[in-house]
């Protein structure tokens, strides 16, 4: 049988409102058992002892008659367990019941680090923090860039590998426990990384006389010390070559383009982490052409196909070649087929070169691809992207005869085949030849 009457119990009360912990036997099962003492614990330490006068009520308690005790205006550090004890004579032992408070207050939130500043570098670990406090105890969330972070719990401690510079940014921590406002603070993470560099042409095409700027995006931070090299030499600024920035865009604008100009510039940065470069090429060779869809079916026959293409130069086209072969599907090694067709110009004004040219003798109902180069006086240009095109007859798909670029023709150079040696210029054509195979064998 229980010996009390009142029964253990947790108060949840809102702050300054009064408490009221009972603690009283059960007479019947007591048998008439007298009473010597009530003390009562706050968290096992004693706070009250009806027996020893030299155990103070603290302020704000009062101890009733038959043992309860009465808190007036609860504040938060009233919270926490309270035991009820009752000494009887012999040979009744004494007698505890539990009890609890719970003061209510809004939640807070304590972020580490705590002036709300971190600053990691890129690739090392991220460690924030945000330590809440209230009662009920709060449920933490994070968000970032205006959307939360998934959890699989509420945690404190939030941990993470800063792998991309993108992560930097505003992290807020909310502290929620259904009493009052939530609560929130701020942690800014910066995330400093050695250069990055862009560019939105890495091959400029030009010719003397005319103005050109050659740009370099960087990201950086720290800042990045920016320097323009042609080769391994600095470039000599003055009032025609000069170095330009507007925000973290660099540019080198040279006017009055000369002959010497042209070659290869490598944009270099560096900052405390590391460093990068970039390199722009400055031709004066034609840029690669483009062919043009034929939409004029009258143009092409069961044995012709006519293309169409723009080629665009500031200095006069000299010559094209123009190769072509039956298409290959992806199948086995099978050997390269290319024929090639040298082609003259014809009088333009430039700086935009158009050309049709009808190939004839081909195959009925057979797809080929073609690829075109371009001369100048300055070299050949890289190759145009292929062409794929089908004589009448052939199963036409929108994928067939759209032209095809591969990443692997950037590496085909068509060295300049204008050399009046018999050997310069058998070796250059060997040259072309094995990077249009390579070409071939990369798709």
């Amino acid at each position: 049988m229980n010996d009390f009457s009142s029964v253990p119990t947790t108060v949840k009360a809102q702050e300054n409102n009064t408490v009221l912990l009972p603690c009283y036997l059960n007479t019947a099962s007591n048998d008439g058992a007298f009473v010597t003492a009530v003390r009562w614990y706050k968290d096992e330490d004693l706070i009250v002892d009806s027996a020893d006068e030299q155990v103070p009520l603290p302020e704000g308690h009062m101890l009733w008659e038959n043992g309860s005790l009465e808190i007036f205006r609860v504040k938060p550090n009233d919270t926490g367990v309270y035991i009820c004890e009752i000494i009887r004579p012999e040979p009744w032992s004494p007698i505890k019941q539990r009890h609890a408070i719970e003061v209510l207050h809004p939640p807070s939130v304590e972020p580490f680090p705590p002036n709300g500043f971190l600053q990691v570098k890129l690739g090392e670990e991220v460690r924030m923090s945000c330590k809440g406090s209230g009662v009920p105890y709060p449920i933490i969330t994070w968000t970032t860039k205006g959307e939360e972070i998934k959890l699989l719990n509420h945690r404190e401690l939030l941990k993470f590998t800063a792998s991309d510079r993108q992560m930097a940014g505003i992290y807020e921590c909310k502290a929620v426990n259904g009493v009052g406002e939530p609560a929130t603070d701020q942690i800014e993470l910066n995330i400093i990384y050695p250069p990055e560099l862009m560019t939105s042409r890495s091959w400029i095409h030009s010719a003397p006389g005319l103005r050109v700027q050659l740009e370099c995006k960087i990201s950086a931070d720290p800042q990045a010390t920016v320097t323009w090299t042609k080769g391994d030499i600095p470039v000599p600024l003055d009032s025609r070559v000069q170095s330009l920035v507007d925000g973290d865009k660099y540019t080198l604008l040279i006017r009055n383009v000369q002959r010497s100009d042209f070659g290869i510039y490598t944009c270099k940065a560096i900052n405390e982490l590391g460093q990068g470069e970039l390199q722009i090429q400055l031709s004066g060779v034609p840029n690669p052409g483009v062919f043009k869809k034929t939409e004029d079916k009258n143009l092409n026959s069961k044995n012709s196909y006519t293309l169409i293409w723009e080629v665009d130069s500031y200095t006069p086209i000299i010559e094209y070649n123009l190769w072509f072969q039956p298409y290959k599907p992806k199948t086995g090694l099978s050997k390269p087929d290319w024929t090639k067709l040298t082609i003259p110009t014809e009088h333009s004004s430039g700086p935009v070169y158009s050309k049709s040219y009808t190939i004839r003798g081909l195959k009925e109902k057979t797809i080929y691809e073609a690829l075109l180069v371009s001369r100048n006086r300055y070299g050949w240009s890289k190759p145009s992207p292929i062409l794929r095109f089908a004589t009448v007859g052939a199963d036409l798909t929108e994928e067939i005869i759209t032209p095809v670029q591969h990443h692997s023709q950037d590496n085909i150079i068509p060295l300049d085949l204008s050399s009046t040696s018999p050997k310069t210029s058998a070796v250059s054509f060997l040259m072309f030849i094995m990077g249009i195979i390579n070409c071939y064998f990369s798709y």
